[in-house]
């Protein structure tokens, strides 16, 4: 007579293996209800997840997997009382489901169009999105900032994507000016645009489409030089959201972009070269940060001993003066401060060629 603990393994090498989950992962198209609409899924070790949008409306809306049902998902954030989808077959070619919202449930009916491609979400892909990403444009609108006349270009979703990206265009079509508009509008250009890469990112490893923001504005422009302020920000996947700002300078007789970290000398900013970094490193040297901190008051005591310290700053020309605020990580985003010692008491620490455009960018005020 087998003993009770071999009958259990017996037993249990009887029972039917639990169902493998229906190969939902690929991008689909077809109908709910009535209604025309683009599916996509993503199969993970860990689970799955979706999204979909209406081909009228364009706006995606997340498919966030139900706990032990395997192949429930509700809409949204999967909240109590959310539409929700019941897949009843997922084959090669074919998907069927039901979607329940409230007391109404509707027949879904796709058909595959791609299936997976190795590692990447097919709900990041391009390919699912391009419906979408088609007839996106740019609001073009006249304004003036310190009397200079330009474009204000704000990109225009249609409420497709939470996606905000303001930028300007100056007047002019010298070679120089031309180039300089290129970089300006680097945030919209693109098939797709540089912005849809946080859309995507998000999607890689989760159902919802992240949220964006990047402008880029005017802070001075005299007979030679544009500065502008770029911010950005938003979520797009990873553990928190990201925001910074910083400048760019344009000289305005070339079109080129300069680094305004060239006009301090070598007593002020430390160049190293790193090796597996393309670009050269650049950070204060302790005693010009102590030089910027030295009369400085904290908006709040917690903030002072992390900007003293800071080792990256950003540095901007405005007007006839600089600004500087220092690069902070994220918790500390609201310590964030701008100030700038006069020219004057920064001469020891610029070249001479500064100090010659500084004298210059002087002499053109009225």
């Amino acid at each position: 007579m087998p003993g009770p603990l071999l009958a259990a393994i017996a037993a249990t090498a009887l029972q039917p293996a639990a169902p493998a989950p229906p190969p939902l992962a690929g991008t689909w198209q077809g109908t709910i209800g009535g209604r025309a609409v683009r599916a996509c899924f993503v199969q993970r070790d860990w689970g799955a997840f979706g999204a979909y949008y209406d081909m009228a409306r364009l706006r995606l809306i997340p498919l966030t997997a139900e706990e032990g049902t395997g192949s429930g998902f509700s809409e949204g954030g999967g909240d109590a009382g959310t539409p929700r989808w019941q897949i009843v077959h997922a084959g090669p070619t074919r998907l069927t489901a039901r979607r329940t919202s409230g007391r109404r449930t509707l027949p879904v009916q796709l058909r595959r169009l791609s299936g997976p491609q190795g590692e990447e979400s097919p709900c990041a892909g391009v390919a699912f999105h391009r419906p979408r990403l088609a007839g996106i444009g740019t609001v073009t609108a006249r304004v003036t900032y310190s009397g200079v006349d330009h474009d204000r270009l704000t990109l225009d979703t249609g409420g497709r994507f939470g996606i905000e990206v303001v930028t300007f265009a100056l007047d002019g079509a010298s070679p120089a000016i031309r180039r300089i508009n290129a970089a300006l509008a680097a945030p919209l250009a693109g098939d797709p645009p540089r912005w849809f890469e946080c859309v995507s990112n998000s999607l890689q490893q989760g159902a919802m489409e992240g949220e964006y923001s990047e402008k880029l504005e005017m802070v001075t422009m005299t007979r030679r030089w544009l500065s502008v302020r770029y911010q950005q920000g938003g979520y797009c996947g990873g553990a928190h959201p990201d925001a910074s700002s910083s400048y760019r300078l344009f000289d305005l007789t070339t079109g080129a972009e300069v680094n305004i970290q060239d006009w301090f000398n070598d007593r002020a900013i430390r160049r190293e070269r790193v090796e597996g970094v393309s670009e050269e490193v650049r950070t204060l040297q302790p005693a010009f940060r102590a030089f910027l901190t030295e009369s400085w008051q904290p908006q709040d005591a917690e903030c002072g001993e992390p900007i003293r310290t800071a080792e990256y700053w950003n540095i901007g020309l405005e007007g006839d003066g600089f600004l500087f605020g220092p690069q902070l990580p994220h918790a500390l985003a609201a310590c964030y401060q701008e100030w700038g010692p006069g020219v004057d008491m920064l001469a020891p620490w610029l070249t001479p060629e500064a100090l010659a455009q500084m004298r210059a960018l002087r002499a053109e005020r009225p």
